[in-house]
């Protein structure tokens, strides 16, 4: 059957001992000579064949260390009842006794490295489960060896101090290093998938398929939900972090699962946590990088996979790198409980990096994840950049071109001269515009981020609006007449004002930014009162008592 032949091939190999096949092997290494045919035979083997291979082996290791053991106690009993008469000063056999264990155990563990060895570039791409099988059955097997050797010097009753050598320690070498050619091999496709995923992204939102809800759970070392049904294709809008809740794109989600197999390979290989641990911390910045040169580097557009970055693409841009940051600080408090005593493999290595090395590169995380919310802020930045960008376009009309000029009493009201219905704010036309690129930006982001996130945003811009109105109206502003005059409401002065009563009302309904937007009201008023209340030109000059009118009528903020 199938099995029987799997089990059956390893022994097919070479037709001499294979300590004496991989010796030749060996020689055949030295000598620069291309492969030789016990190592294309093992090359050829499956991994599960070369497994039952590699058992028999070890089997055959610990019987040669067995034997060798009761050879040695034979040999100290045979001497020591041979001086039993006779009282001598010599050092008895114990010692060399002790030495030749080590050097027989090191020539056949050597040997095994060798047969190791030749099939490196085989185990460089094998899942890491089926290297875990390897990695256990080999480090019990030398921790088996490392007992008998004990037990060995506890028998021999040695006299004299013997400091020996640990024989595991070559082939163990060999092991970490064919096992960190395994995690690189790992590393490799993660990066290629993550590099794949973020050059086809879009940056347009995507639903949340239920079992990442699982998956998020397992990174951050929480206590897993009940097991999902294979069947369920459930979809959520967002994913949850610790009661905040994220808009994602595909790549993070990517990103996301990567990260999940890294802290799994974690647990794969105890002996060496400080390779995936840095290997994961790269594959973080790897992402932080790219997203930045994508979106506000603009290279999305330059790659033609966006026409242009908008709001919304930096908005979600923002997301990713606000969910990153949050999941940080869970993962990292998962890894340091994870590695809380010094890693060890299950035969008990104790080649494993100390706790300390690796609660090091853990804490490279807290660092990362700064990285993700000074990034979120850059693109915070550049959203309140946009608004102020859309204000300047704006405001170039809205401060150097005059008002319409006012024909009829339609403002009467306003200051008690018609009935308040007919009132008229008679606002500069251009504003229309800039309302509504407010109220398209406060929408997308409304749709796109939290709402303490949109007033961030808009508490920026404002602030930064505030200053150039100030600069502006700072400056010579001529006010001809006509449209302006000297008549209550007429003035540029009063004009102005009564634009920002337009601004006011036609914003109103955006409840989510009223605290900056009453702000940015107050800090418009005080500019206009320091700069043009006490203004020389009649024309310009901003009339008292339009400012308490408005403000009294609840129009202008106070």
């Amino acid at each position: 059957g199938g099995d029987g032949e799997a089990q059956g091939s390893p022994r097919e190999l070479p037709a001499a001992s294979p300590a004496a096949a991989a010796e030749g092997e060996a020689a055949q290494r030295a000598a620069g000579e291309g492969p030789s045919a016990l190592s294309v035979m093992l090359c050829a083997l499956s991994f599960e064949s070369f497994l039952v291979f590699w058992r028999l082996m070890l089997q055959d290791c610990l019987e040669v260390a067995m034997r060798f053991c009761e050879y040695a106690a034979l040999i100290a009993s045979s001497v020591a009842s041979l001086s039993l008469e006779e009282t001598s000063s010599e050092l008895g056999p114990e010692g060399e006794l002790l030495r030749l264990f080590e050097v027989v155990m090191n020539s056949y563990l050597q040997k095994l490295g060798v047969l190791l060895q030749a099939r490196q570039s085989e185990h460089k791409s094998l899942k890491a489960h089926d290297w875990r099988k390897l990695l256990k059955l080999s480090y019990d097997a030398l921790d088996k060896v490392r007992r008998l050797q004990d037990q060995c010097r506890q028998r021999l009753n040695l006299k004299e101090p013997f400091s020996g050598t640990d024989v595991r320690t070559p082939i163990r070498s060999i092991l970490y290093a064919q096992t960190k050619h395994i995690i690189e091999e790992f590393d490799k496709l993660c990066t290629e998938k993550l590099d794949c995923a973020l050059e086809q992204e879009r940056w347009e939102r995507t639903d949340v398929p239920s079992q990442y809800k699982a998956i998020l759970d397992k990174l951050m070392g929480k206590e897993l939900r009940l097991e999902l049904d294979p069947a369920d294709q459930g979809v959520e809008r967002y994913l949850h972090v610790e009661g905040v809740h994220f808009l994602v794109v595909p790549a993070v989600l990517t990103l996301i699962q990567l990260l999940n197999d890294y802290v799994q390979l974690c647990r794969e290989f105890e002996s060496l946590p400080e390779v995936v641990v840095q290997r994961l911390c790269k594959l973080l910045k790897l992402f932080n990088g790219k997203m930045h040169q994508l979106v506000l580097g603009g290279q999305a557009v330059q790659r033609q996979n966006l026409k242009k970055i908008t709001a919304s693409n930096l908005a979600l841009c923002s997301q990713s790198c606000g969910l990153v940051a949050q999941v940080l600080p869970n993962l990292q408090a998962h890894l340091e409980r994870m590695f809380t005593v010094d890693p060890k493999t299950p035969g008990g290595t104790s080649g494993a990096p100390s706790r300390h090395a690796v609660m090091l590169l853990v804490g490279e995380l807290s660092r990362i994840a700064g990285e993700y919310t000074v990034h979120r802020t850059a693109l915070f930045d550049k959203l309140s950049d946009l608004l102020l960008e859309r204000y300047v376009v704006h405001s170039k009309k809205w401060l150097t071109t005059p008002h319409a000029e006012i024909k009829d009493n339609s403002d009467a009201a306003l200051w008690g001269e018609a009935p308040v219905e007919n009132a008229t704010l008679n606002s500069h036309e251009v504003l229309e515009g800039f309302v509504k690129d407010i109220t398209n930006m406060y929408r997308v982001l409304l749709k796109n981020l939290t709402g303490d996130s949109v007033r961030h945003i808009f508490a920026k811009a404002f602030e930064d609006i505030a200053v150039k109105f100030e600069q502006r109206i700072s400056q010579e502003m001529v006010a001809p007449s006509p449209p302006y005059s000297e008549r209550l409401g007429r003035t540029l002065g009063d004009r102005l004002a009564l634009d920002i009563v337009f601004m006011r009302e036609q914003l109103e309904k955006a409840s989510g930014i009223s605290t900056p937007l009453q702000r940015l009201l107050a800090d418009l008023v005080h500019h206009l009162r320091t700069h043009f209340m006490s203004s020389d030109d009649p024309l310009r000059a901003l009339h008292p008592a339009v400012i308490e009118t408005l403000q009294r009528l609840k129009r202008l903020p106070c």
